[in-house]
């Protein structure tokens, strides 16, 4: 490893000692400016939030006039018929099933 062939001055090692520090407080300003704007970024694109009215869910099911197959019995019971909705008055959808 060579060795400086003159020391530093005074002088220079205040003016190197300054920069550094400039260095320094002007990258840590930065960054809390760059955590500032990514804060206010990530509030304002944050998808747990909505605007939009919430949907009301209806379900609705018919029971069959069926009895229920007794225990002795080997048969399946036919399907019950039914029907569901869910949606809103402007979007609603429909589903029936019969056996």
């Amino acid at each position: 490893m060579n060795t400086p062939k003159r020391r530093l001055t005074v002088a220079e090692r205040d003016r190197a000692l300054r920069f550094r520090k400039r260095l320094t407080v002007s990258s840590g300003i930065a960054g809390g400016v760059a955590v500032v704007a990514l804060a206010a970024l990530s509030a304002h694109t944050y998808a747990g939030t909505t605007t939009a009215t919430s949907t009301t869910l209806t379900t609705t099911t018919a029971t069959s006039s069926t009895a229920p197959p007794s225990a002795s019995s080997s048969t399946a019971a036919p399907l019950a018929t039914g029907a569901a909705s869910s949606g809103s008055s402007s979007s609603a959808s429909t589903v029936s099933g019969a056996s």
